[in-house]
């Protein structure tokens, strides 16, 4: 990740009448380069065969549907061959290997076949976001292996589209009005070293596997609640490092420009993991689950969520389990992250249920709208604790690990969850919830008005991938297997 900063800058330093071909070159070198010196050639080999495998397919059959469709299963299936054959060597380790830049392969060869397919069909079959990201005329095999194996992002992502890369390298706008990059670089470098001050300091005293220790019995529950918040904080840390550096050097080079706002502000934000203080304040777990590893949530609501509606899928479950299914593998498969997968699941439910029933009491005229302060904080609490408490299992992995961590602290957010979900669904709690809002003045949005908004969340979700913001994002660790 540090030698990308070198990079970058020697990236930069091509002359801008250089042709497109030696910046492409210049990333399949670099990577290439990287790859090998961490793993081994063959294992580059294959990054490499299969990228020409898609490339080839999308150039022969554009504008057949089952195109993305069989990319997308190749891509998969070969992650998920080398996630099980990674995790039969190396058993019980997380450390670093070469499904970590094949992540983040899978995510750009796939969107790159729903796109290239996409630029084949009429434009008034396509939605604004799809038209914006169509690739109409495909490109040859030296750029798109620069795409796919541009070197700041290779090792741990960010993903990107294609489109983006295109309008990158050709100067066009808004990267042909891009200001200084270094103050977005010096802050996103500047977060990665705290973090990593942080990991290194305490990452092997403040860490989940202590929680199977005996010696962690010995605290009082009170002390647990707090070692786990704290141990949560710093497994992310770990993440933090490598997603912001790749942040760093891919605004060294140029492309993490956005353009400006209103106010007429650079912004910095195209190719983004995380951001870490909005995650980190989330009031409700929807805000932070979208919060956290940006790209690839975008990537599961572009190219697997929506996908599945706009093929004629009427129930949004089918494509919520086909896109957690999507991010389960494409994550691995080990116990653990299945457990903090269902349990993310079941948290983000009752998160919504307790927005549509509690919050209204301190909105609007209600007579505890002045208590809205306390309402936030009490649900950033609820909502970083939970979070702490869910991601365990992704840090001792095995079934039994986990759920020995969640029984030393007594189940606790499974028990919430519980009471919250039987008690709204089956005991009336909402009933006697909106009695007390009607009393002090709380209003709550009609049966009618409430079905009417479910009706276009699909439509709602696609205007947020087409700004960014996904609207679905099930995915914890993205692509930075970095201890």
């Amino acid at each position: 990740l540090l030698a990308a900063f070198p990079a970058a800058l020697l990236f930069r330093a091509i002359p801008r009448g250089a042709p497109p071909a030696v910046r492409h070159t210049f990333s399949i070198i670099m990577s290439g380069t990287l790859f090998c010196a961490l793993f081994n050639p063959p294992g580059f080999a294959q990054l490499l065969s299969a990228s020409f495998a898609v490339w080839l397919a999308a150039k022969s059959f554009q504008s057949h549907r089952w195109m993305p469709l069989a990319v997308f299963a190749f891509s998969m299936g070969g992650l998920s061959a080398n996630h099980i054959v990674g995790q039969i060597i190396n058993g019980a380790n997380d450390h670093f290997d070469h499904t970590a830049p094949m992540m983040v392969l899978v995510i750009k060869l796939t969107s790159y076949a729903w796109s290239a397919y996409d630029g084949a069909q009429p434009e008034e079959n396509l939605s604004e976001d799809k038209r914006k990201l169509a690739i109409r005329e495909l490109p040859g095999l030296v750029e798109f292996l620069g795409y796919v194996l541009f070197f700041p992002t290779f090792l741990v992502g960010p993903s990107f589209e294609f489109s983006d890369y295109k309008r990158f390298i050709d100067n066009k706008a808004p990267f042909n009005n891009r200001p200084s990059s270094l103050v977005p670089t010096l802050k996103a470098t500047g977060a990665a070293l705290i973090c990593l001050v942080l990991f290194f300091k305490f990452g092997n005293t403040w860490t989940y596997h202590y929680t199977l220790t005996p010696e962690f019995l010995e605290l009082s529950l009170w002390s647990r609640v707090l070692f786990m918040q704290v141990a949560g904080g710093i497994a992310r840390s770990k993440y933090y490092i490598a997603w912001k550096l790749a942040e760093a050097s891919c605004d060294l080079a140029g492309l993490g420009f956005n353009g400006y706002d209103t106010k007429g502000s650079p912004q910095w934000d195209r190719v983004r993991c995380i951001a870490i203080r909005k995650f980190e304040f989330s009031t409700n777990p929807k805000l932070g689950f979208e919060y956290w590893n940006q790209a690839t949530g975008l990537w599961l609501r572009r190219y697997v969520y929506v996908r599945i509606t706009d093929a004629g899928f009427k129930s949004s479950a089918v494509a919520m389990i086909c896109t957690y299914v999507t991010s389960s593998f494409w994550h691995g498969f080990r116990p653990g992250f299945y457990l903090t997968f269902l349990t993310g699941s079941f948290l983000n439910i009752s998160g919504r249920t307790l927005r549509r029933n509690v919050r209204p009491l301190f909105l609007g005229a209600s007579k505890l709208a002045p208590f809205k302060p306390v309402y936030d904080v009490l649900g950033w609490a609820c909502t970083i604790g939970g979070i702490n408490y869910l991601v365990a299992p992704f840090v001792v992995h095995s079934v039994r690990n986990s759920l020995f961590v969640w029984k030393r602290n007594y189940f606790m957010l499974h028990v919430g969850i519980a009471v919250i979900q039987i008690g709204y669904g089956y005991l009336g709690f909402d009933r006697i919830t909106r009695n007390l809002g009607k009393r002090i003045g709380a209003t709550y949005p009609e049966p009618h008005v409430a079905k009417a908004k479910a009706k276009v969340s699909h439509r709602v979700g696609d205007i947020a991938a087409e700004a960014g913001a996904p609207a679905v994002n099930i995915s914890w660790a993205g692509s930075a297997k970095t201890d």
